[in-house]
């Protein structure tokens, strides 16, 4: 069997097109392209953990649409330890709502600092799928791994009536 050398550039060249390949099936896992078990399941592959459970008027596939003045979402439809993806109103980009362990809430862009992939809530933190990037929802959204060194913007929310308002 004859033994071939691979050169810098076709090793570079290989290593760029099985990355490509790969990020290309994960997307297509990610936006719901294949039949997997999550999908027999009812789960939606990619989907944020908790996100999008609220039910009201004025969701889309999970995104909940906020009119300007109109709450975010019921205080009750989002469990403590769970997050709500939204479109924030003011910026017209994808935000998330997390319903904090200790009853709070707090919202944040979910558009990460790094490199401006969406990030998505897991194990009580907000992670970034492009370069790992993980944000701490309880202390501000800081940068608790990087690539990431800015944490992610705040967006003021509140309370009012059982209601979450961006403040």
């Amino acid at each position: 069997m004859a033994e071939e050398r691979f050169s810098r550039v076709k090793f570079i060249r290989l290593g760029a097109a099985l990355g490509v390949g790969a990020a290309g099936a994960s997307l297509v896992a990610a936006c719901g392209g294949g039949d997997d078990k999550a999908s027999e399941e009812g789960e939606t592959p990619g989907a944020v953990e908790g996100a999008g459970e609220a039910t009201e008027e004025g969701t889309s596939g999970g995104v909940a649409q906020i009119e300007g003045g109109e709450p975010i979402t019921q205080e009750s439809e989002v469990e403590p330890g769970s997050a709500l993806e939204f479109t924030d109103e003011e910026t017209g980009q994808q935000a998330i709502l997390v319903h904090l362990e200790s009853g709070d809430f707090a919202a944040y862009s979910a558009i990460c600092t790094h490199r401006q992939c969406t990030v998505g809530y897991s194990d009580g933190n907000l992670a970034c799928p492009c370069h790992g990037s993980v944000f701490d929802p309880t202390n501000g959204g800081a940068v608790v791994n990087g690539p990431a060194n800015q944490p992610l913007p705040e967006i003021p929310v509140e309370v009012r009536n059982g209601e979450v308002f961006r403040a």
